[in-house]
C-alpha cells in the first residue's frame, strides 16, 4: 500500500512555532515571514480537518494534542537529522543560495577555482529570482544583492556591480566603431527585477531618458539577456556578471568606459551554525576570488 505523502514543509512550520512559542519567532529562524507561516499553519489545520491553535487576541496557543504531536515531529526530525549525518560522505556539502543571474555568471563558473582548494567541500548552489522570497534559514550563505542585514547573521562585501551597455559582440563592435551616437534608433531590453539601472546608465553617458527610446520590456534580467543575444537590442547590466570569464563570450560592453554605480553583492552566513566554519572558509574565498577578477585575475 502506497504511504501518503507528508507535507514537511508545514510540520516544520508548526514545529518551529510551537517550540519557539509564537509566529514571530518562528518567522526569523525559518527565515520567511510572520504571513508565510501563519498560512502554513492554516494549510496543515485544513489538511488535517482540525484546529491544532487556540486563538487569542491574535496569539496562538498550541492545544494538548498539538503539543503532544509537536512532540513526536521534534524526535523525528532529530532522527532524521542524526541519520543525515550517519549516511554523510566525508565530502560535506555547503549549501548556498543566491539570485539567478549572479550564481549563472559569476559563481558557478569559478566554483572549480574553490574546489581546487577546497576539494573537502561539495557547493550546492540554489538560485531564486529577484524578488522571490528565499527560506534563508535552509542555507549556509546566502548571496543578497543589495540586501539589508539579516538577522544577526555575519556579512561580508562580495562585489560592487559597474552597469554598462550590453550586446552581442559584432553589435559591439559596430557601435564602438561610431561612438555613442550610433545608439540612436537602438531598442533598450529591460527587466522587471533591476529597475532604474537603464535610466542611470543613459544619464552616466548623457542621453536621452529612456521614454524617449524604443523599449521591449522583460519579467528577468536573464531573460532580456537572451534577447539581446538573439539581436533584439541593447541592455544595460553588471560588466562584472556578464562579460569575459562570466559568460562565453558572446556578450561585449562597446562603451565600457561609461558606467554608473550598481548594487552591491553580499554575504551572509549564520555565526551559530554548525557548518559557520565552512561557510566562512567559503566568503572569504569569494571576496578573494571577486578581488582578482577586479585585477583582471
Amino acid at each position: 500500500m502506497a504511504r501518503k505523502p507528508l507535507p514537511l514543509k508545514m510540520l516544520q512550520t508548526l514545529e518551529a512555532v510551537v517550540r519557539l512559542d509564537g509566529v514571530s519567532n518562528a518567522a526569523k529562524e525559518l527565515g520567511v515571514t510572520h504571513g508565510a507561516v501563519s498560512r502554513q499553519i492554516a494549510a496543515l489545520e485544513d489538511w488535517l480537518g482540525r484546529a491544532l491553535f487556540e486563538r487569542d487576541r491574535g496569539r496562538l496557543r498550541p492545544v494538548d494534542e498539538t503539543r503532544e504531536f509537536v512532540a513526536v515531529i521534534t524526535d523525528s526530525f532529530e532522527r532524521m537529522d542524526a541519520a543525515m549525518g550517519r549516511v554523510a560522505t566525508a565530502r560535506r556539502r555547503l549549501k548556498v543560495f543566491a539570485h539567478a543571474t549572479f550564481a549563472m555568471h559569476w559563481l558557478v563558473p569559478r566554483l572549480e577555482q574553490f574546489y581546487a582548494l577546497h576539494p573537502d567541500v561539495d557547493v550546492h548552489v540554489q538560485t531564486r529570482q529577484t524578488g522571490e522570497d528565499p527560506a534563508l534559514a535552509f542555507f549556509d550563505v546566502a548571496i543578497m544583492r543589495g540586501s539589508e542585514q539579516i538577522g544577526n547573521w555575519e556579512s561580508s562585501s562580495v562585489l560592487q556591480e559597474s552597469l554598462t551597455l550590453l550586446t552581442t559582440r559584432r553589435r559591439a563592435e559596430t557601435l564602438a566603431a561610431h561612438g555613442v551616437a550610433a545608439l540612436l534608433g537602438e531598442t533598450f531590453a529591460v527587466s522587471d527585477t533591476r529597475p532604474g539601472e537603464t535610466e542611470r546608465w543613459l544619464e552616466a553617458a548623457r542621453l536621452p531618458p529612456l521614454q524617449k527610446w524604443r523599449v521591449r520590456r522583460f519579467g528577468h534580467f536573464h531573460t532580456a539577456l537572451m534577447a539581446i543575444l538573439n539581436g533584439q537590442g541593447v541592455a544595460v547590466g553588471p560588466i562584472e556578471l556578464t562579460v569575459g570569464q562570466a559568460t562565453d563570450g558572446s556578450l561585449a560592453a562597446p562603451f565600457p568606459q561609461i558606467v554608473a554605480p550598481g548594487p552591491r553583492h553580499v554575504a551572509f552566513i549564520d555565526p551559530h551554525s554548525e557548518s559557520y566554519p565552512m561557510a566562512k572558509r567559503f566568503v572569504l574565498w569569494l571576496a578573494e576570488a571577486a578581488n582578482a577578477a577586479e585585477r583582471g585575475g
